[in-house]
């Protein structure tokens, strides 16, 4: 089943359906015709799978910030019509924005059509990959945190797997270098082979000096086995671990930095417009990003904490 909304193009319906007086009912009635054949097309063609809570209210967001920067038609596919070739047909759109994985894939067949650009995914898709912004925070950003709230860290550790965030390392180093930090990234390739490096590195930190980047990765990192075990071994040597998970700031990481998912669409819509007018855009890490810190965790680190400072603060009081 193909679902279709057009968001975002008839502001004048909001007056129409003000109007309550029975006598005015048949005039309202023949200017809504007029408008809706005479209304000109969308300018973005959004595409996205029809899921449940809590990925749902992730693309609605997402969908909230496209409408506040262009005219959105949205077309939400279930099952049935992600796996049918034409399921969407353009009606005059500018440029295709396809949001998660699956509606990525089921954009395929529009792509000999109208430019597309991708979002609410976590690394890139396509040779070359479509533009597009990604879930993942921008190590830029996070690094910048981390420097402000501990200066004198010079060394950060990061385990990833490269088939999900490979394309992040440039990104990673390059950041790295703008806040004259020394990254090590640690390949791995399954959570058995990560817990052990976990365990090799927080052995060895100097906490004074060196910090952890924990990944969000879930095939190296189990949220109920290895990351207590983690922040066990942190909270005992007084290390500095920090994230792009909320979820990770709950479970006593020092601070995290995660998306604002309206603020994400605004800028994803603006990049699939630059896209259609022909500039040159790529694949990006997310730049639109909320805070989140754990307060008894930077207590125990001695960080002063101002909550005016972030936008979320754990455990509340």
């Amino acid at each position: 089943m193909v679902t279709e909304t057009r968001r975002g193009a008839l502001p004048v319906l909001g007056t129409c359906a003000r109007w309550t007086r029975l006598a005015w009912r048949p005039l309202v009635i023949a200017a809504l015709g007029t408008l809706m054949s005479s209304v000109t097309a969308a300018e973005l063609l959004v595409t996205m799978p029809q899921v449940r809570e809590p990925y749902r209210s992730v693309l609605n967001q997402i969908v909230d910030g496209l409408e506040r920067t262009a005219s959105v038609r949205l077309v939400v596919l279930d099952e049935a019509a992600l796996a049918r070739t034409g399921a969407v047909l353009p009606q005059g759109e500018r440029v295709v924005i396809a949001l998660g994985i699956s509606a990525v894939k089921a954009s395929s067949p529009l792509r000999n059509q109208l430019p597309v650009a991708v979002g609410a995914i976590l690394t890139p898709d396509g040779h070359p990959p479509l533009p597009g912004i990604s879930l993942e925070a921008d190590p830029d950003l996070l690094f910048a945190r981390l420097r402000l709230l501990r200066p004198n860290i010079r060394t950060v550790y990061w385990l990833y797997r490269p088939v999900r965030n490979g394309w992040l390392l440039d990104h990673a180093e390059e950041a790295a270098h703008a806040h004259d930090l020394e990254l090590i990234a640690i390949a791995t390739e399954n959570a058995r082979t990560a817990a052990q490096r976990y365990q090799e590195i927080l052995n060895r930190v100097d906490s004074s000096i060196e910090a952890v980047w924990l990944t969000q990765d879930p095939a190296l990192l189990s949220v109920d086995s290895a990351l207590p075990d983690i922040l066990n071994r942190a909270w005992t040597k007084n290390i500095v671990v920090f994230s792009g998970s909320v979820q990770h700031v709950a479970h006593g990481v020092l601070f995290a930095l995660f998306p604002d998912n309206v603020a994400m669409g605004e800028d994803l819509a603006q990049l699939a417009l630059a896209h259609a007018d022909g500039e040159t855009v790529t694949f990006t890490p997310n730049r639109s990003l909320r805070s989140a810190i754990n307060r008894r965790t930077a207590e125990h680190l001695g960080i002063t904490v101002d909550a005016r400072d972030y936008d979320l603060v754990l455990p509340a009081r």
